[in-house]
């Protein structure tokens, strides 16, 4: 009996000891990021107080961004703001979340330093008086484009700031594709569009680690909103963020633009089994309210940017319909203009119009059917010189 008891009790220290050898080995998080930062109001009164619309007080931080912007009530006091941070697990910041800080002279530098204390990243946080009006009438000429991380993107002149209101998911095809060159993208920049630069946009192949994972086309977009890599392999729809808030004077009423396409030859599945169906382009515009019943920020994703209860109007472009019956762009060899009018299912409310309780997005791809991963390879769509109209 005394032996039996010194087995078990041997074996239970070593199962102790291997459990704790387990435990020691456990590498520290080398990650350093901030995922989301916010600045915490007590009540509603003083909520309503600092800022026009509940969404300004969350920022969602994407992976590559290091600047990171409220936007308050133009009478708000900036002198002693607390941002908030939500961190990778086991990172610290500095100065501490939740201290205060003065933002009335300039952005503010946070460093973020990983659990294992090798790798750190510093954040400009800066908090900007007033909010992104839309003017009566505005064009997209698409002719500021600059080269960043090895790709393109585009930002507009809006009253004399540059504001990066559009977003790509070029990010994303660099998770698999690094060694690409920018004109190899799925959404570069082009010399002769319509009139100046354009845009063209191009459904791309992957990459055998994108095949993995069931994402072996990226098809060309171009959208307002944000678009996060971190999510592109784990979860794709919630890669896009569509959307930014912005003041109207007038809603919406009509879109134009300019685009040509051309389809690619074999329709793909995600495991690049070619189907009996066309490809398609799409571009369309989605205003919808960025604040829901019970007063959370809304923001919509790739999977119900066309089909989410917060959408007040859409405004969509094509002369056919896709084989999901959407309405969809065929083949267009030459240039054509397009003017298509905003189709409201919900009535506007005048007071949110005005202060930035909704959000507007425009969106354009190569494959209607791109966030599902489904298309034709070398399917191009370009497009040039939009212009939103509100009355």
């Amino acid at each position: 009996m005394k032996q039996s008891r010194f087995i078990v009790a041997a074996l239970s220290m070593s199962c102790i000891t291997t459990l704790s050898s387990c435990f020691k080995e456990e590498p520290l998080n080398a990650e350093c990021d901030i995922e989301q930062a916010y600045i915490h109001a007590d009540n509603k009164i003083l909520l309503n107080l600092l800022f026009t619309n509940p969404s300004d007080t969350l920022v969602n931080v994407q992976s590559d961004q290091t600047n990171i912007e409220f936007t308050m009530r133009p009478f708000a006091a900036l002198t002693k703001q607390a941002p908030i941070f939500r961190l990778t697990p086991g990172a610290t910041i500095s100065p501490e979340s939740g201290s205060l800080q003065d933002f009335s002279k300039g952005p503010v530098t946070y460093t973020v330093t990983s659990e294992d204390k090798q790798w750190s990243r510093t954040y400009q946080v800066s908090i900007k008086k007033g909010q992104t009006t839309m003017p009566n009438e505005i064009e997209f000429e698409f002719e500021d484009a600059y080269l960043d991380k090895g790709y393109y993107n585009w930002r507009e002149n809006w009253n004399g700031k540059k504001l990066d209101i559009w977003a790509t998911g070029n990010s994303g095809f660099k998770m698999s594709n690094s060694s690409s060159k920018p004109e190899e993208y799925p959404t570069v920049m082009i010399e002769n569009g319509h009139r100046g630069k354009g845009v063209q946009l191009t459904t791309r192949r992957t990459s055998k680690i994108a095949d993995m994972v069931h994402k072996p086309i990226a098809a060309g977009n171009l959208f307002i909103g944000q678009f996060d890599a971190t999510d592109a392999l784990r979860d794709a729809m919630k890669a896009t963020k569509f959307g930014h808030p912005f003041s109207f004077s007038a809603k919406p009423a009509k879109l134009e633009g300019w685009y040509k396409y051309q389809a690619g030859e074999k329709f793909t599945d995600k495991n690049m089994k070619e189907l009996d169906r066309h490809d398609y382009g799409t571009i369309y515009a989605v205003l919808y309210e960025n604040i829901d019943e019970k007063g959370n920020a809304v923001l919509l994703y790739g999977d119900n940017v066309q089909t989410s209860k917060q959408i007040v109007a859409l405004a969509l472009v094509g002369e056919t319909h896709d084989d999901n019956g959407k309405v969809a762009i065929g083949n267009t060899p030459e240039w054509h203009h397009f003017s298509v009018d905003f189709e409201y299912e919900k009535a506007i409310d005048p007071i949110k119009l005005k202060n930035g309780g909704y959000s507007l997005t425009i969106v354009s791809s190569s494959s209607s059917d791109g966030a599902n991963f489904l298309g034709a390879e070398h399917s191009t769509l370009w497009i040039d010189s939009f212009k939103l109209i509100c009355k």
